[in-house]
């Protein structure tokens, strides 16, 4: 599937709203989406990732037709950790399966080696993520480690994985 990364803007706000009005998409990230999704909060997403200057992290928005149907960031590290990152990305319903989670991820990772004095980018989906966790691994990311009970949401204790990868 064909699709490109570009920087968030208001002409997505439909899309985000549409692909992220999904119950179940807020059950596997560690951001709160809310459910239905609320207008306000769809703005300020795009607005923050928007008129990010990029100096700590970089955000785009995955898009197949001109649409949005997901979204990518990676977060740098502060301090000792300044030459690592954190990855997450997230993908509309309609779109998951379909092997578009691994390209996005591979070519964000070669965006930010490449642009950036980074070394490592680091993620870390939930234990029971299965598709993540695979999406991960298909983009050369390896395994480090199972941290137990480490969230807390929704009334639950869940697992969550690390994985990462180096820069060549």
């Amino acid at each position: 599937m064909d699709f490109r990364l570009e920087k968030w803007t208001q002409i997505y706000i439909d899309d985000f709203m549409n692909s992220t009005n999904d119950p179940h998409l807020s059950d596997n990230l560690c951001e709160t989406l809310p459910y239905p999704m609320d207008i306000a909060f769809a703005q300020e997403y795009i607005r923050e990732r928007m008129f990010n200057s990029e100096e700590r992290q970089m955000c785009r928005a995955i898009l197949v037709d001109g649409h949005a149907i997901g979204g990518i960031d990676v977060i740098f590290g502060n301090g000792i950790f300044s030459r690592s990152a954190e990855l997450s990305v997230w993908i509309a319903e309609k779109y998951r399966g379909h092997g578009i989670g691994s390209q996005v991820i591979t070519k964000m990772c070669k965006e930010v080696f490449k642009n950036y004095n980074i070394m490592r980018i680091e993620s870390h989906p939930y234990s029971n993520h299965s598709s993540a966790c695979s999406a991960l691994r298909k983009a050369g990311f390896s395994h480090e480690g199972t941290i137990h009970s480490a969230i807390f949401k929704n009334g639950m204790f869940y697992d969550y994985e690390i994985f990462a990868i180096l820069k060549a």
